[in-house]
């Protein structure tokens, strides 16, 4: 329908629920909207452009302008091209003073497209695109990230926000304006003083760029245009050869000892040692480093595990658990975003058994109670066992141990699982995933070769420390040993 708009009429006058219409005379009336439906009037005013109007539905008012535009300019023996309409959307009523100043939006627009043939609001998308700063790259990184099936875990967050951090200088620069001289400068700076952090941080914002150039590629496959944003500025790292491969970080890794695994044949004997002494004094750290080497397991993955008796099953989905009735150790959506479960041997049962009676006599409240590890303090807010770097730092000096972290107790795992079982074994231990490897399927080992495996692995740590030996496991079934005497299962 046409008629003359003014301020007034569109404020106060349209609505949802009413809408003018003629009369017999040729005179408005408003009438009530009787199906509810949104509907569209074009103001026939002498200073509004053709084919602006205002569309009324149930939540707001909206001006927008459509226009009858030729298609794209062809050859003469292809034909005159077909015309379309198109229709943009100017703004909400609310958004201006007047609708004066809407008619003047609307003649821009008009104008817009009449030259581009397209819509003015597509075109100005694709210009914000272009003009995208490296913060706002950033941003839709994380939102990516927190808003997928499977969210980024926190760590991942705090990584990628340090490494935004480091870049802060760079928030207000255009993607199109970091030039690789710039980058290539940057890295150097950075990698001056921590070559792993040069690289950790330009591969995130690397990442982030290119979710940037996929979705746009995606929007523009799907609008039938050329994409805007199309060049990842931090490739020249990649090209000029400034992350270092595989061989060169272990070679890093090695000159730095990095890397620590514990040895059977003495240095692990002698932590496990020191922390049989360490026990009686700090059971809840001990425990915690016992059980981790003993599954093989990471840091967070030990310490967040719960007590399923604790749990309701609708928690259990989604919580990683010890089942001591099924024997059985569950790990909720592990690093590699896949559940993980082991089974509990005797010695591992043992420890559990003890954990379980100390913190059921001690844990009154049931927030603490559920934990395997509870933190020492009431106030912490994982709820959990956290950081054992003094207590490490202290059995390694009573050790004679120089340095060692929590994940190279991981590798001593991972390295008496290699001696002991297969490359299958090890990995579904490990809980370590080749998705290119279709045969990984199809050898998946049964659990009782698992729980063998698992069952022999344990006794050759703990026969390195004989006194740890005894404490947990001496029995009928399991003799005890001499103390004196470290010799391996």
């Amino acid at each position: 329908m046409k008629m003359i708009l003014s301020q007034s009429i569109v404020i106060n006058k349209l609505s949802i629920e009413t809408k003018p219409e003629f009369d017999s005379d040729g005179r408005i009336m408003y009438v009530p909207n009787v199906s509810g439906k949104p509907y569209l009037i074009t103001d026939s005013h002498r200073d509004s452009p053709v084919g602006f109007g205002v569309k009324i539905s149930a939540t707001k008012k909206t001006y927008i302008i459509q226009r009858r535009v030729s298609g794209a300019s062809r050859s003469p023996s292809e034909g005159k091209s077909p015309s379309q309409v198109i229709r943009a959307t100017i703004g909400n009523v609310s958004d201006f003073a007047s609708i004066d100043q809407a008619r003047e939006v609307a003649r821009t627009y008009a104008q817009s497209m009449k030259s581009t043939k397209r819509n003015p609001n597509a075109v100005k998308r694709e210009a914000d695109i272009a003009e995208l700063t490296l913060s706002e790259i950033f941003a839709q990184y994380r939102k990516h990230l927190l808003g997928r099936s499977k969210p980024a875990k926190p760590n991942s967050i705090r990584v990628l926000d340090k490494a935004e951090q480091k870049l802060k200088e760079w928030e207000r620069y255009r993607v199109r304006d970091l030039t690789g001289s710039l980058i290539l400068k940057k890295f150097d700076e950075i990698a001056s003083k921590t070559r792993t952090t040069a690289e950790q941080t330009f591969r995130w914002a690397n990442v982030a760029v290119q979710h940037s150039i996929d979705v746009e590629a995606m929007n523009a496959q799907s609008q039938q245009r050329l994409p805007v944003l199309t060049y990842n500025p931090f490739t020249v790292l990649r090209v000029q050869k400034k992350y270092r491969s595989r061989s060169e970080l272990e070679e890093s890794y090695q000159s730095k000892g990095v890397r620590n695994p514990l040895s059977a044949k003495d240095t692990l004997g002698k932590f496990l040692d020191a922390l049989n002494n360490k026990r009686s004094f700090n059971r809840l750290g001990c425990d915690y480093l016992l059980l981790t080497v003993l599954l093989g397991a990471r840091k967070e993955e030990t310490a967040s595990l719960c007590w399923r008796e604790e749990l309701s099953a609708e928690e259990a989905k989604s919580t990683s658990y010890v089942d001591l009735v099924n024997r059985k150790i569950f790990f909720f959506d592990t690093k590699n975003r896949t559940n993980h479960e082991l089974p509990i041997c005797d010695a591992v049962r043992c420890l559990l058994e003890q954990r379980r009676d100390i913190v059921f006599d001690k844990e009154v409240k049931a927030s603490r109670r559920k934990w395997v590890f509870p933190a020492r303090s009431p106030r912490s807010k994982s709820g959990h066992y956290s950081d054992s770097k003094t207590l490490r730092e202290y059995l390694c000096a009573e050790a004679g141990i120089t340095k060692l972290g929590t994940h190279d107790l991981r590798r001593t795992f991972g390295r008496i699982a290699e001696e002991i079982g297969s490359y299958a074994i090890v990995k579904k231990l490990l809980n370590h995933r080749n998705t290119t490897d279709p045969t990984e399927r199809y050898a998946e080992p049964d659990k009782n070769r698992v729980f063998e495996a698992l069952q022999r692995i344990e006794l050759h740590i703990l026969m390195t420390a004989p006194g740890l030996y005894n404490n947990l496991l001496a029995s009928a079934k399991y003799p005890p040993i001499p103390e004196y005497s470290g010799k391996q299962a």
